[in-house]
């Protein structure tokens, strides 16, 4: 194996009115736009440190290339590192596309951490606390304050776990404890924190 650890960061190629659809009913396009792009810049900063294992999923509304989809980021300086990888995420939902994720992942790696893109408190050291935890156990998970959660990590791969989920719901977190429960799967939860997905979110974020 190249690297024992492996970080996998979900996100949108920022494209108005593609991204933060619903915070942008409240705030408009244009504003949901340039708060993702904050958030991405955190992202981005937070896991440079991981560059050697850093594999970027991404997603666009345009049929675009993986190419493309790179440019796009990196016009705005983005994830430039060339050490980091970038794949499109292949799946009909979230579950899905996470599941194809890991499967990708743990061909190469033994551990994988998954993130998203909308995370202001997010930190090296919280992902790092990550990849400590699955040293003892079989799922990391850090929950977000809407029932869902920002970071999810296995030590092997577990398609299981995704499967009958209601995602973007206030249940994920409750469904996914109860099927890793069902699954024997030892689960360790980080801090709480709130990502990015509403006016309220913002309101409560040091983003404005």
């Amino acid at each position: 194996m190249t690297n024992t650890q492996a970080l996998a960061i979900f996100c949108k190629t920022p494209e108005r009115g593609f991204v933060k659809t619903r915070l942008a009913a409240s705030v408009g396009d244009q504003k949901a736009l340039e708060i993702y792009l904050g958030l991405l810049k955190i992202t981005d900063g937070e896991t440079r440190s991981f560059s050697s294992s850093r594999n970027l999923f991404v997603t666009s509304a345009l049929e675009d290339s993986i190419e493309k989809m790179r440019s796009t980021l990196q016009q705005h300086d983005l994830f430039t590192d060339p050490k980091t990888s970038f794949t499109i995420q292949q799946g009909e939902d979230l579950g899905q596309r996470m599941s194809a994720a890991f499967e990708n992942l743990f061909k190469n790696h033994r551990s994988v951490v998954l993130i998203g893109c909308d995370l202001p408190e997010l930190t090296s050291a919280l992902i790092s606390n990550a990849f400590d935890a699955l040293q003892s156990n079989d799922v990391v998970i850090g929950p977000s304050c809407d029932g869902g959660y920002y970071l999810i990590g296995l030590n092997k791969e577990t398609p299981d776990l995704f499967k009958e989920i209601s995602w973007s719901t206030e249940k994920v977190l409750n469904q996914t404890l109860e099927k890793a429960g069902r699954l024997s799967l030892k689960v360790q939860l980080l801090d709480q924190l709130r990502d990015i997905d509403t006016l309220e979110d913002l309101h409560f974020s040091k983003l404005k």
